[in-house]
């Protein structure tokens, strides 16, 4: 057993990934992730990034975070293979390099549960 508090609904995560296309094994994403040599615009050159679990408005995650990560211990990391009902469907978001109805994989660390960065 990893933890005793695990991640629901409403929580807040912040977690370390990077994502890449299953198709084409092309990169288009990731916390710490540089496209072009430029940084992803928003993210300030972070390493990691915050959001409530089930509480994102569409399109700034794919769905599938919200099944994937449900559970997730600190420190825990996992693969989610996120198929295209769950993710970016068949409007896919080319300006991010992820075509229609792309198969998306990511690899998720969980660094910290509502600000804390131990298991809990």
């Amino acid at each position: 057993k990893m933890c005793n508090r695990r991640a629901t609904t409403e929580d807040l995560l912040e977690i370390s990934y990077i994502g890449k296309v299953v198709e084409t094994g092309n990169i288009f994403d990731g916390s710490a992730v540089k496209i072009n040599g430029e940084a992803i615009p928003g993210r300030g050159n972070d390493i990691s990034v915050f959001f409530v679990l089930g509480k994102q408005p569409f399109g700034q995650f794919p769905p599938g975070w919200d099944v994937g990560l449900e559970g997730m211990c600190v420190g825990e990391r996992r693969r989610l293979v996120i198929p295209p009902v769950l993710g970016y469907g068949a409007a896919g978001v080319p300006r991010r390099g992820i075509p229609p109805n792309a198969t998306l994989q990511y690899d998720v660390t969980l660094v910290s549960l509502n600000g804390l960065a131990t298991p809990q």
